[in-house]
């Protein structure tokens, strides 16, 4: 293998191997002890089953006799013959099911005894009819019974044979698998071993150029351009090296390059910017133009000639619709900001919405605005980048629409499905057994799980469509919290769990819708529930913050592990793990984050594990 691919691979596939082996070996074994038992559940207790068939058949065929012997008149005949039937047909099977050394011979002495037993029954009833119990009885006992005991020490012969069979082939069975076992063991042992030894071997080999690349990244780092690094194999990791190889030397053309070859860089680089489809702007620490791209002459209906050396707001009065939406969405302010806040290199973002020609053709850009640092802490020049997101808002609007659409066809055939099941529930359409009451509290249980799935997607839907109606008004904190809790009530006493609610009666009210937020209230508190036990605390409490109204519903719960806490708030995230489990939807608090961003506020989560969880959002202020 040339490549650093095909070893990895090559290592993988001779543990791929190894564990194949381990596999095949321990299903040969089982394979063998499998056909040892099988052996000894077929033919050996088939032959023993017909033995005791055959003892019950004779004992019966021997009644028939005796009464034959006492009453007269051939009154056990009839039992005779039908014993006589299944007898043979016992035989029959046995000399078909003859698997064992001496059997067969056992088997031609059962069948040649049986034969003369039937002939002698038959002169016996002859006998006792012609000359009396007297002559008949001497012939039973001298000739008649020793047959039957023939009969039956072939029969036991038989059944030796085949138990000693089946304890031979149960010592068997105990072997193969005691020697099955060893022998996994011992290619498991082997295979660790060797796949260990082989896995540090080849590893060690094939990473060493990664090493000795990475002391070389470390040496010029520190300064020393001339490093070359070592190309140890021609593969991905040789390619590598000779890339690196390519950049240091490149790094000490750069050094010693002239004003031309710079010349030349920067003629590159402008090249590389007037490619870019997305509208992009060079300012300078005046905020004149100093360069547009042709997106950006698209978008400014001017050339790149006219614009330069103005500011902004001039080129933008040549399209006043585009001033006006840049004035609304802080534009300027977002380019005023980074220029202020540009010692600490941050990167300052913002949505501008264009209006189209029609509704459905507005364009969206994703405004970037980065300072590019000079040789002071004041940024000499911003670059501000138009990022076009027009396409990503469409289909965001495409996915919207279609899970409300189907999340509306959805729910009318769901509601006929627990209405049915809400009649069969109540006995209306017949009466159910325990067994069928059951299934259908689980089907209704899952119905109203996938019913409340829809509701959170419906409510979602137009949340993120900006079809949800916000009536805003101004609103006590106190008496929002109060309805809240107060629904809980009930529930947080059958569980033992305290729930209380503190809201400052000089607490500012604030602006907001009062159905929406106490949904997010309700499911706060309703999360919080479901991890907290007897002698927990859930608290709602609310304060001012920074000039806005925080509200936090703390618990004394289970805790959220800290890798959930940044994506909580995610759709369908559900925490796994730890002994939690959420049981609903995963769109409850994704929706909370909705209805509290359309409040323009937010919502954050701060958690440790076994001492509770605390979540917080923020309201604006009635003015």
């Amino acid at each position: 293998m040339k490549t650093f691919k095909g070893r990895i691979t090559l290592i993988y596939l001779a543990l791929v191997l190894l564990s194949a082996a381990i596999g095949l070996t321990a299903a040969l074994n089982l394979f063998r002890l499998s056909h040892t038992i099988g052996g000894l559940l077929t033919a050996n207790y088939g032959s023993i089953k017909l033995v005791h068939q055959m003892r019950q058949s004779l004992d019966r065929q021997e009644q028939a006799l005796e009464l034959d012997l006492r009453a007269g008149g051939g009154r056990g005949r009839a039992a005779f013959g039908e014993q006589r039937e299944e007898f043979l047909a016992a035989l029959g099977k046995e000399e078909r099911n003859i698997s064992e050394p001496g059997e067969r011979g056992v088997a031609v002495r059962l069948r040649r005894s049986y034969l003369e037993f039937v002939r002698l029954a038959a002169r016996l009833r002859t006998l006792r009819r012609e000359a009396g119990e007297g002559p008949a009885r001497v012939l039973y006992d001298g000739v008649v019974r020793p047959r039957l005991q023939e009969i039956r020490r072939c029969l036991d012969r038989v059944e030796t044979l085949n138990e000693r069979a089946m304890f031979r082939s149960k010592q068997r069975a105990t072997a193969h698998a005691r020697q099955g076992l060893a022998l996994v063991l011992a290619v498991s042992l082997a295979a660790v071993a060797g796949g260990f030894g082989a896995s540090r071997y080849f590893v060690d080999r094939f990473f060493r150029p990664i090493d000795q690349l990475k002391e070389t990244v470390k040496r010029v780092r520190a300064g020393d351009l001339g490093q070359q690094a070592q190309i140890v194999y021609r593969d991905e990791i040789g390619e590598l090296a000779a890339e690196f190889n390519r950049m240091t030397r490149r790094l000490m053309q750069f050094e010693q390059s002239t004003v031309g070859q710079l010349m030349a860089e920067k003629h590159r680089s402008l090249a590389i910017v007037k490619s870019i489809s997305d509208p992009l702007i060079v300012l300078d620490a005046n905020d004149r133009i100093q360069l547009l791209n042709p997106a950006g002459e698209e978008l400014f209906a001017t050339a790149e000639g006219e614009a330069l050396q103005r500011q902004l707001p001039e080129v933008m009065t040549l399209q006043r619709q585009l001033l006006e939406v840049a004035h609304d969405a802080g534009l300027l302010e977002l380019v005023a900001a980074a220029r202020e806040g540009s010692g600490s290199g941050g990167e300052d973002r913002q949505l501008l919405r264009l209006p189209g020609p029609a509704p459905d053709e507005d364009r969206y850009y994703h405004v970037i605005v980065r300072p590019v640092p000079g040789a002071g802490a004041a940024a000499d020049h911003l670059v501000v980048l138009l990022q076009d997101i027009t396409q990503i808002k469409r289909l965001e609007k495409v996915r919207t629409d279609f899970i409300a659409t189907i999340s509306h066809e959805f729910k009318t055939p769901l509601t006929s499905v627990m209405m049915g099941l809400s009649l069969l529930a109540e006995g209306k359409i017949g009466t159910l057994d325990a067994k069928q009451r059951e299934l259908v509290a689980t089907l209704n249980e899952d119905s109203e799980a996938l019913a409340k799935l829809v509701n959170d997607l419906l409510e979602l839907s137009k949340i993120e469509s900006a079809r949800a109606l916000f009536k805003f008004q101004p609103c006590a904190v106190g008496g929002l919290f109060e309805k809240a809790v107060k629904q809980f009530l009930g529930i947080a006493a059958a569980r033992e769990v305290s729930l209380s609610f503190d809201a400052p009666d000089d607490l500012p009210r604030v602006m907001a819708d009062p159905e929406k937020i106490s949904w997010v209230l309700n499911n706060l508190i309703g999360n919080a529930l479901k991890y907290t036990g007897a002698g927990d605390e859930i608290r709602v409490s609310a304060g001012l913050r920074q000039g806005r109204v925080c509200v936090a519903v703390r618990d004394t719960g289970l805790g959220i592990p800290s890798e959930y806490l940044d994506k909580l708030f995610d759709k369908f995230v559900q925490v796994r793990g730890y002994d939690l489990e959420v049981r609903g939807t995963g769109l409850g608090l994704a929706i909370a984050k909705e209805i509290v961003a359309a409040h323009a506020g937010t919502i954050w989560c701060e958690s440790r594990m076994d001492e509770g969880s605390t979540f917080l959002f923020t309201l604006g202020l009635a003015e």
